[in-house]
């Protein structure tokens, strides 16, 4: 979280809105009621968006091994 341009505090939402005092939280609660607890709901879940998030670092992690691809700045060890 950014305050004047300078890092005032670091952490997940989850762990930020856990104190009431933190700067996330104070913002979150200047939006409204309503919509603070909904992002409150949000930043506490393991929802579909938390699991889609997973599933694409796991996609991304492709093996090189089964890579097509050649790197001209990687060297082969295929002839080893």
């Amino acid at each position: 979280m950014l305050s004047d341009g300078k890092l005032v505090e670091f952490d997940s939402p989850q762990i930020l809105l856990s104190n009431d005092h933190s700067h996330f939280a104070l913002l979150v609660e200047q939006t409204g009621a309503a919509e603070a607890e909904y992002l409150r709901t949000l930043a506490n879940s393991t929802g579909p968006s938390t699991m889609l998030r997973q599933e694409i670092c796991i996609s991304d992690e492709e093996p090189a091994s089964e890579s097509n691809e050649t790197d001209p700045l990687v060297p082969s060890f295929k002839g080893l």
